[in-house]
């Protein structure tokens, strides 16, 4: 088994845009440890997938990451990895990125950032409604920061952690200085980050990526096409490169036709 990994069964299954569809993409061990090198776009690769989480902790493990899955349980969820369920459920799914961050956030702390409180998960949520979301680990300096909306309003305002707009991604603040540094992010389908089991992966590719400390200035030009309706081609043109760093000929965008007329 550590080895060859049985070929990972990958259902996707997009209740918003279209018909079911089954399709089978073969996984073997060494690319379960080489989405720890992609971070979090291959988080649908290990979603839509049959392999436990104890298959995928024990890869992390031997591919010597810096933050695994039983890392994530016993320091965001406060739980011993042995004792979690198989689903990796165990009570404590996020609904929003407030509650992501305080998960991250004591992940880092317990690796040693000193500044983890500086760390925050955020997301852009304009193509939800279509089965997809943005999300980017930022660090941010300041605990309170004055921005312009996102979306259009001209007007500034001033926000702090208590406030959701908070937990959006910002290059700049209202007197032009630069405020973020995204040093990870990801287009996912909806669906691959509802269950805890999930949101566990996303949280273990996100810590290692932001240990790396190697900024991702491409998320704002992304996040420009998502903003002004193009979230299409930022998922299909990451799922490209997914499949181009893991050796998958088809990626689900592709088996699934999805955004094709």
């Amino acid at each position: 088994m550590n080895q060859l990994l049985k070929y990972l069964s990958i259902l996707f299954v997009m209740s918003m845009t279209a018909c079911s569809l089954y399709y089978y993409v073969p996984l073997y061990s060494y690319v379960i440890a080489s989405g720890l090198d992609v971070g979090a776009p291959a988080l649908p690769y290990y979603a839509y997938s049959d392999t436990t989480l104890e298959v995928i902790d024990r890869e992390f493990k031997t591919a010597n990451a810096q933050v695994t899955i039983e890392d994530t349980y016993t320091y965001a969820y406060k739980k011993p990895f042995k004792n979690v369920p198989p689903d990796g459920d165990t009570g404590q799914t996020f609904t929003n990125m407030e509650t992501a961050t305080g998960y991250l956030q004591a992940i880092l702390s317990a690796k040693g950032v000193t500044d983890s409180e500086k760390y925050f998960m955020t997301s852009i949520d304009s193509a939800r409604t279509f089965g997809f979301t943005l999300i980017a680990a930022v660090h941010r300096p300041d605990e309170k920061v004055t921005v312009y909306d996102k979306f259009g309003a001209s007007s500034d305002k001033t926000i702090t952690c208590d406030d959701p707009p908070f937990y959006q991604p910002y290059r700049f603040n209202c007197d032009g200085d630069p405020l973020d540094t995204v040093y990870e992010w990801a287009a996912v389908p909806n669906d691959c980050f509802e269950k805890q089991g999930h949101q566990a992966i996303l949280l273990t590719l996100t810590a290692n990526k932001l240990l790396e400390k190697k900024p991702k200035p491409d998320y704002w030009e992304a996040e420009r096409k998502w903003i002004a309706g193009n979230y299409k081609s930022v998922v299909v043109d990451q799922d490209y490169m997914v499949c181009q760093a893991l050796g998958i000929e088809s990626g689900y965008t592709d088996q699934k036709n999805l955004f094709k007329d």
